[in-house]
C-alpha cells in the first residue's frame, strides 16, 4: 500500500482541506474514507432521503461510491464506476456531490461530525478466481425447478426472443409463464433490464398477458431490488456455495 493519510476527528473546514489536498489534488489516484454522522439525499430513477445517522462513506479511484451502515452486507446507497464526486462546504457542513452524468442519478452526502478521514494509495492487480459457470446453475435449477419455488416447471432452455437468448423458461403451479435471467455473480442494472426486455418480448401485441420475470443471482442490491419491483418483476439471491482452494499451499505429501 502506499501513502496513507487520515485523521482523527477533524472539524469540516479540517476535513475539505484534507480531501482536496490528499484526493483532489493528488498526482496520483487515492481511494477516499470518511467515517462520521451523515444525511444522504439521491436522485435519479426515484428519489429518496436517509436521515443523520453514523456510516462510512467510500469513494473508490473509479468514481465508485458507497454508503454503508453499522450492519448489513449490501450498501444503503451507491454509485457505480464513472461517477464524479466534488467536494464542498454547504451550510457549515462538508458534503460530498456524486453524480454519474451516463445513468442520470445524483447523490449527495453531507457531514456534520466526523469521527475519521482516510486517504490511501491502493495497489491491488489480483483477479477473482470464479468457480462455477452461469451454466452451472442453469442446471441446477433444471435438475431441480424447486429451488427457485414449489410448482415450478421448466419447459424450455435458451428461448429464443427479439432481445436475445432467455435462460429458462417454464411455468409456475398456477400456469403462468415464468422467465428465468441467470447471473453468476451479483445483480447489476443491465441484467434487471435484460429480464426486463425478455418479458416485454414475450408479451408484444398482448401488453395485458401475465408473464412472470425472476432474476436470479447469488447477490442482488438494494438498488436493483428497487428497480425490479418498479418493473414489477422477482428476484431470487441463488447460486452454487463453493470452496477455493490454494493451489500453493503445502501439504503433507509436499515433504
Amino acid at each position: 500500500m502506499g501513502v496513507v493519510e487520515y485523521l482523527y476527528g477533524p472539524g469540516v473546514e479540517e476535513t475539505l482541506d484534507f480531501v482536496v489536498r490528499q484526493v483532489v489534488q493528488s498526482p496520483e489516484k487515492r481511494v477516499l474514507m470518511v467515517l462520521g454522522s451523515c444525511q444522504v439525499r439521491y436522485q435519479g430513477r426515484a428519489r429518496s432521503f436517509l436521515d443523520w445517522g453514523e456510516r462510512i462513506l467510500i469513494v473508490k479511484e473509479d468514481g465508485t461510491s458507497i454508503i454503508h451502515q453499522p450492519s448489513g452486507r449490501e450498501p444503503v446507497n451507491w454509485q457505480p464506476h464513472g461517477a464524479r464526486a466534488t467536494y464542498l462546504l454547504q451550510d457549515r457542513l462538508f458534503t460530498v456531490h456524486v453524480v454519474h452524468r451516463k445513468n442520470r442519478e445524483r447523490m449527495a452526502v453531507s457531514f456534520k461530525k466526523i469521527e475519521m478521514v482516510f486517504a490511501a494509495r491502493m495497489d491491488d492487480r489480483a483477479r477473482v478466481q470464479i468457480v462455477g459457470m452461469e451454466r452451472d446453475i442453469v442446471d441446477k435449477i433444471m435438475e431441480n425447478p424447486e429451488l427457485i419455488e414449489p410448482g415450478l416447471r421448466i419447459t424450455q432452455r435458451e428461448k429464443k426472443t427479439r432481445s436475445g437468448l432467455i435462460d429458462l423458461f417454464g411455468y409456475d403451479r398456477h400456469h403462468v409463464p415464468v422467465v428465468i435471467e441467470v447471473k453468476r455473480s451479483q445483480a447489476t442494472i443491465s441484467a434487471a433490464q435484460q429480464l426486463r426486455m425478455y418479458v416485454t418480448d414475450l408479451k408484444r401485441g398482448n401488453d395485458k398477458a401475465r408473464i412472470r420475470g425472476i432474476l436470479c443471482t447469488p447477490r442482488i442490491p438494494e438498488m436493483v431490488c428497487r428497480l425490479l419491483d418498479d418493473y414489477g418483476l422477482e428476484y431470487r439471491e441463488f447460486g452454487w456455495q463453493h470452496q477455493l482452494f490454494d493451489d500453493q499451499q503445502t501439504s503433507l505429501e509436499d515433504y
